[in-house]
């Protein structure tokens, strides 16, 4: 929590930046690439022009300097990244070997459903052609 604007609304981080028009996934992501201390100036210059929030201004150093150590650190940040662009490449990989299977095995049906076993002269149209002898229906 940010604090409240002069209606007695309490901001979170999110509503306090998106009331500035930043993504804050964005600016998150900006502030952790930063140096802590560069990091709370730059949020707190940012705290400093909420408009309708005097309590927020006046202590806009204090509450950067509280939420920017809740942030990861850069190197936290690039490890992360690099874990899950890991996990990203292992599972396309592995739903394009799945995709390429399913593939093989269809073409494998497609070459078996046209090649009848037992009788090579045979063609499937001939094999799969109905009775012309119909068969009457028993009643007891």
């Amino acid at each position: 929590m940010v604090g409240t604007d002069r209606r007695g609304v309490q901001l979170s981080v999110v509503s306090a930046l998106a009331r500035l028009d930043l993504d804050a996934w964005a600016e998150a992501a900006a502030l952790a690439r930063l140096p802590r201390a560069a990091a709370a100036q730059r949020l707190s210059a940012l705290l400093a022009t909420l408009p309708k929030t005097p309590h927020i201004t006046q202590e806009a150093g204090a509450i950067a300097a509280r939420l920017v150590a809740l942030l990861p650190g850069a190197t936290a940040l690039r490890s992360g990244s690099n874990g899950e662009r890991s996990r990203r490449v292992a599972a396309s990989t592995a739903l394009a070997l799945g995709v390429l299977m399913v593939f093989m095995v269809m073409i494998g049906l497609q070459f078996t459903a046209h090649s009848p076993a037992g009788d090579p002269g045979a063609t499937a149209a001939s094999i799969h052609t109905p009775s012309s002898q119909a068969v009457a229906p028993r009643l007891p």
